[in-house]
């Protein structure tokens, strides 16, 4: 039974009825069809309400609250079954949380047995050889069940049976074998190194399309896609169009915030036959063009120069199993470091050569689909070291004095648990599929320069057993080879995705490492299943496995790790990389990469597989991408320099505020539209040639994105919003389709997606509106809402923190409603009522804000919303001069009080279309315009820009039309003589 779901509180009074009806329908059924229903009461997810309050089983007080919820399933279903298990799942228990455990056991038991005098059995699974060791359990269950695991009551560390090994696995294996679940998942509340390197990463085949483009050549992807190997017949030909997208790529990475990319160089963009002959220079530029971006953008080049796109040309001549590839790849890369090097200054030689070994020329899953785990797989291998080796050492010998950089390989590692920690055979075997796996390609480079001892031994043995059917032929390195191949790495990359369970077997003469290495590989039905069938989420494994490499690997060769490769394909990114091991454990990490940037082409597994940051949508020629909420929540990750004790952000919201769509605001196709749009307006045939505009604006020149509130926020009653008129006038059904701001863009609740679109686009500045009714719901002071007030804190202080400068617009036409029934701007009153809003928000904002508007567009709220009664208030009145007096009076309220202060700058924002005469040879026509233009813009911009007062063609032609419809002067447009006045501070006047 699921404590969770029969009480979600975790406490009797609250229980889900429709669950408790589901499991009694449920097992008079199974008595109904003569099957006898055997109840566990409970595996091992705890409430989180009892999780957050008490903790894990460490705390007795858990175990009472357990006892309330056996006694509450013993009221409801006691009567229909007669057979229980009080709990399961214990391997992870220790010490006192398994006492603790074991009490809660010895209580239910009793009770039970007083319920129901005479019959039914309880019992919890455990293994039988505690019944030696645990009297106080002997009398309280009425049945016993074997279980595998018997590490669940071993208190300390000298009771685990490692004593007939001495390897670096077992030490290390066995400093976290006798950690609680609690202490193996805990988290510290600190920050990263401030100079971690926080990466997201792509490869070249799963991403950039245009297979065939620019003189590229065929990989041995390509080819695998073209024979509809892959799933659903599907092929990388375009995948993520990154070719032709790297402004859009580049845009997503700003969003995320890191200060790295990871990507791969096609090497058949590159030489398109493999070799330097062969060479395409558009190739190459697009990799300049996407190098050159990143840098632009702040973020660090890492560059893998293989990942696993071998050209077809090459896999000709056997492709890795064939001795000359070692020299092309040489070549190769020294063509890259000579190419990219002066930008470009972390490299991975290889990465996951494992993978290319195991199911590219081993299993044959993988392109390009040799089955021979016998001599091809081990083959490819040795060469794929020998390449690295020349790699590095071309660097070492040609570039690094000139260039700076570093070179390293990114290996792909699993964590292997044993089984059953009290046999030696299968901690063993943990080992050895180790070895078999990181150690076949790290210990020739970080430890001798050759294969593990235990690797050769093990191969060695097997050969000797299966004489007629040879397993697997270990080709052997050179003592020159070996001295060559050992320490050619300046930093050891690892990918890392899932752990696995591993015991001892027979693997007879099985070719393929289970066989050869005698084990066998299991996952923990407990861990957390993807949509991947070879990852399970063990986060804890990482931690692991970085301790087993700094000893194995590290302590020779003192290099640092980078995590080069992480995640999973689902829609969040788990807690895998824990600062524990950097701060409590001493492993020097110096990066974390998130796989991937975004969706892509992943082998046979087609585009059905998604590890992206990023959706990609594929059905689209278009390609777009939309951040996942995975990616929001890494960019959090980033902003903090880890898991700090600030609150990440993470999608929490209640269902009323989630927006109904497929995917979270996606980011425009096209990252930057206006670039478009300048660029046709600053064509040279547009222009005569002495008057050509620049191609740049003036240094300092300040870009910026907009928003009102009412058009974005949402939340038009959360957390004690106040109703504005456009809440009013849209819940009334004034607009077409009953369409309404009630969520809109949900920024009241988003604001993280928000921020990542800011800095995607890479603004200077960005403007909002503030929600009047949102700070002072009624409108005046007294009816203050601090909630509102800590909203656009957040947003303030967030900007800042990614050096955006806020703008904010004081009032952009969202008049609360209660102000509105006072008769609006058309009440006199409203420029001493918006005066002390103003000052409120001056006074609570401007040490941060110093660029403000008080109104936007007050014409639309003039002429549209009073005049016209298109929008709200959707009155008719004459309100023009109150929101003229309105703007004067904030300004002279910021100039007297605040400026001194706080530095900044108040203006009004005015909107004015262009007039042109439609005959610019009549003169009437002419004057006209120049009216229309008075008419608009004049209307605001003459008072408060140059004498205070109305312009005088406007006044004149009111004045006349007015006269002959008998109006008296008081009834028509003008400024009172005291109210007018000229000044100006930098552009920005007030009357």
């Amino acid at each position: 039974m699921s404590w969770v779901q029969l009480l979600p509180t975790g406490f009797p009074g609250h229980p889900q009825q429709s669950v408790v009806t589901c499991y009694q329908t449920l097992m008079k059924q199974l008595l109904e069809v003569g099957l006898q229903p055997l109840v566990v009461l409970h595996g091992s997810t705890v409430p989180d309400s009892l999780r957050s309050r008490y903790g894990g089983w460490e705390n007795p007080e858990l175990g009472d609250m357990f006892q309330e919820y056996a006694e509450f399933v013993f009221g409801e279903f006691g009567d229909i079954s007669e057979s229980w298990v009080t709990l399961s799942s214990l391997e992870e228990l220790r010490d006192a949380e398994l006492q603790n455990a074991a009490d809660a056991h010895n209580n239910i038991y009793r009770h039970y047995h007083q319920l129901f005098p005479g019959r039914g059995r309880t019992s919890r699974f455990i293994h039988a050889e505690e019944l030696k060791t645990n009297d106080y359990l002997n009398k309280s269950a009425d049945v016993w069940n074997r279980k595998i695991w018997n590490r669940s009551h071993q208190s300390d560390r000298s009771h685990l049976q490692t004593s007939s090994c001495s390897l670096t696995y077992c030490k290390t294996w066995s400093n976290f074998a006798t950690m609680t679940s609690t202490e193996r998942d805990a988290f510290l509340n600190e920050s990263f190194p401030v100079d971690f390197q926080w990466a997201s990463s792509s490869e070249s085949f799963k991403v950039e399309g245009g297979w065939a483009e620019d003189g590229k050549g065929e990989s041995i992807w390509d080819r695998f896609g073209h024979d509809g190997l892959a799933f659903a017949n599907q092929t990388a030909d375009l995948a993520c169009d990154s070719y032709h997208k790297v402004d859009y790529d580049v845009y997503l990475l700003r969003g995320l915030h890191v200060n790295t990319y990871q990507f791969s160089i096609s090497w058949a963009r590159i030489f398109p036959s493999g070799h330097r002959g062969s060479q395409s220079e558009k190739g190459a530029l697009y990799y300049d063009k996407l190098i050159n971006a990143l840098i632009d953008s702040g973020i660090q080049p890492v560059v893998t120069l293989y990942h696993w796109d071998l050209p077809q040309a090459l896999q000709g001549c056997g492709g890795w199993t064939n001795a000359s590839i070692v020299e092309a790849f040489k070549d190769y890369a020294d063509f890259c470091f000579s190419r990219f090097g002066d930008r470009v200054k972390t490299w991975n030689t290889l990465s996951s050569p494992w993978v290319v070994s195991h199911a590219g020329y081993g299993t044959g899953e993988h392109a390009p689909g040799v089955k021979d785990y016998v001599v091809a797989s081990y083959q490819a291998t040795h060469n794929m070291i020998k390449s690295h080796a020349e790699a590095w050492h071309v660097y070492n010998e040609k570039y690094r004095k000139t260039q700076g950089g570093r070179v390293g390989i990114a290996l792909n590692s699993d964590w292997a648990e044993p089984v059953d920690p009290s046999r030696p055979e299968d901690i063993a075997a943990a080992d050895r599929y180790l070895q078999f796996m990181l150690g076949w390609f790290a210990h020739p480079i970080f430890v001798d320069g050759d294969y593990p001892a235990a690797f050769k031994t093990q191969i060695e043995q097997k050969r000797n057993e299966c004489p007629l059917s040879e397993p697997a032929r270990l080709p052997v390195f050179t003592a020159e080879e070996r001295k060559r191949i050992h320490g050619t790495a300046d930093f050891f990359g690892l990918n890392h995705y899932t752990s696995r369970l591993v015991n001892n077997s027979v693997g007879g003469c099985t070719p393929g490492p289970q066989g050869v290495g005698n084990f066998q590989s299991h996952v923990d039905p407990s861990w957390s299943s993807t949509a991947s069938d070879w990852i399970y989420s063990a986060p804890w494994g990482l931690r692991r496995l970085l301790n087993y490499i700094s000893t194995e690997y590290l302590n020779i060769i003192k290099v640092p790790i980078h995590i080069t490769g992480n995640g999973m394909p689902t829609e969040h990114i788990g807690h895998s990389l824990n600062d524990v091991t950097i701060h409590l454990d001493g492993v020097n990490v110096q990066q974390f990469t998130v796989q991937s940037l975004m969706d892509g082409f992943e082998g046979p597994q087609g585009y059905s597989e998604r590890f992206g940051l990023h959706h990609v949508n594929f059905d689209l020629p278009e390609r777009p991408r939309t951040p996942k909420q995975s990616a929001y929540f890494y960019s959090s990750v980033i902003k903090n320099n880890g898991f700090a004790a600030k609150k990440l952000f993470l999608c929490t919201r209640t269902e009323k505020h989630r927006v109904k769509t497929k995917y979270l605001n996606p980011p425009f196709h096209r990252p930057i539209p206006s670039q478009v749009c300048l660029e046709e307006v600053l064509q040279p045939n547009q222009f005569p040639e002495k008057t050509l505009p620049p191609r740049h604006f003036p240094q300092g020149f300040s870009w910026g994105v907009s928003s009102s509130a009412y058009q974005i926020e949402g939340g038009w009653n959360a957390d004690g919003k106040g109703p504005s008129v456009w809440d009013t006038f849209t819940q009334n059904g004034s607009i077409p389709d009953n369409a309404n701001g009630d969520v809109a863009c949900d920024s009241y609740h988003r604001l993280e997606e928000d921020f990542y679109m800011l800095r995607a686009l890479k603004v200077k500045s960005y403007r909002f509106s503030l929600s009047w009714s949102r700070i002072f719901p009624d409108g005046q002071r007294t009816s203050l809402n601090q909630k509102g007030v800590d909203y656009y804190n957040r947003l303030i202080d967030g900007l800042l923190a990614y050096s955006i400068t806020p703008m904010v617009t004081l009032y952009h036409w969202d008049l609360p409603e209660a102000l509105q029934k006072l008769g609006g701007w058309d009440n006199v009153e409203m420029i001493n009522i918006f005066n002390d809003f103003c000052d409120f928000c001056f006074a609570t904002f401007g040490d941060r804000v110093t660029f403000w508007m008080t109104f936007n567009q007050p014409h639309t709220i003039a002429w549209s919303g009073y005049g016209l009664g298109q929008v709200p208030p959707n009155e008719l009145h004459h309100t023009e001069l109150h929101t003229t007096l309105s703007h004067a009076k904030a300004y002279h309220t910021y100039d007297d009080k605040y400026r001194a202060s706080q530095g900044g700058l108040i203006s009004i924002a005015l909107n004015a279309d262009w007039i042109e005469p439609k005959d610019v040879n009549v003169a009437r026509e002419v004057v006209a315009a120049d009216r229309a233009l008075q008419f608009q813009l004049g209307w605001f911009a003459h008072p408060i820009f140059k004498n205070g007062d109305y312009p005088d063609a406007m006044k004149w032609q009111v004045g006349n039309k007015s006269e002959l419809k008998d109006l008296k002067r008081q009834d028509y447009l003008h400024l009172p003589k005291k109210k007018r006045c000229s000044s100006r501070e930098l552009l920005t006047c007030s009357v």
